[in-house]
Parts: structure tokens; C-alpha cells; sequence
């Protein structure tokens, strides 16, 4: 799958495609959960997901996290009121784990990280 496309024209699950969802930290996994729960019941949430109520309950007393399956589905779902929210969820995690790697790079490798950034998505 080329992930270079733009996500723009894209709906729902074409869209969760696009997204490297096995980047995903759990706590983006569980925020994206409960960001579906806050408007669904257990049982609708569970059923949209292809998964038990049971799981759900799980992923909200953050015992396991969804798979990387579950939140695609999770991102197919998505209503459009919910989309603002879930995707800063993920930039804010792709983000903070790219600072993370960043501030543990030596300086060359630090230069050549912020060309990188600056060519494949600053430009």
C-alpha cells in the first residue's frame, strides 16, 4: 500500500487504511476508545468493532489495548464529529514518539533527521 497518498477524498475505512494504526502507542489505542465510547453504548461500540463487550471493558480499565484491527476498524467507524479528535490523538502520538527519537540521536543524526522532515513533509 502506498501510504505517500494524500488522505484527502478518502472516507472511512479507505482512510483508516492509509494510517500506520501498528505505530500506535496503547494509550492513543485507549484514548481512541474511549473517544468512541463517550457516544456508543458498550454493546454498539463492541458490536461496530467486531469484538466483545467484555473486550471493551477491558480497553477501558486499560487491562489490554485494541489491536492493531480493532482500531482500524475504530478509525472506519468514526463519525465526523469525532474525527478532529482521534486524528490529533494520533499526530499528537506519531509526534511525541518522533521527540522522543530525536532527542536520543547525536547531533549528525539529528541534522539529518530534520532534512528528512523537511523533505518528505515540509515541502
Amino acid at each position: 500500500m502506498n501510504r505517500d497518498i494524500v488522505a484527502e477524498g478518502y472516507e472511512g475505512e479507505e482512510k483508516a487504511l492509509l494510517i500506520p494504526v501498528e505505530w500506535l502507542s496503547k494509550e492513543a489505542r485507549f484514548k481512541i476508545i474511549e473517544t468512541l465510547i463517550s457516544t456508543r453504548s458498550i454493546v454498539d461500540l463492541a458490536r461496530n468493532l467486531g469484538v466483545t463487550p467484555t473486550a471493551i471493558r477491558k480497553y477501558l480499565r486499560r487491562d489490554t489495548h485494541p489491536s492493531n484491527e480493532v482500531i482500524r476498524r475504530a478509525l472506519a467507524i468514526m463519525e465526523s464529529y469525532e474525527e478532529e479528535k482521534i486524528f490529533m490523538i494520533i499526530i499528537q502520538d506519531f509526534l511525541s514518539a518522533l521527540k522522543m527519537l530525536y532527542d536520543s540521536l547525536g547531533e549528525p543524526y539529528k541534522e539529518r533527521m530534520r532534512k528528512i522532515i523537511e523533505e518528505a513533509i515540509l515541502q
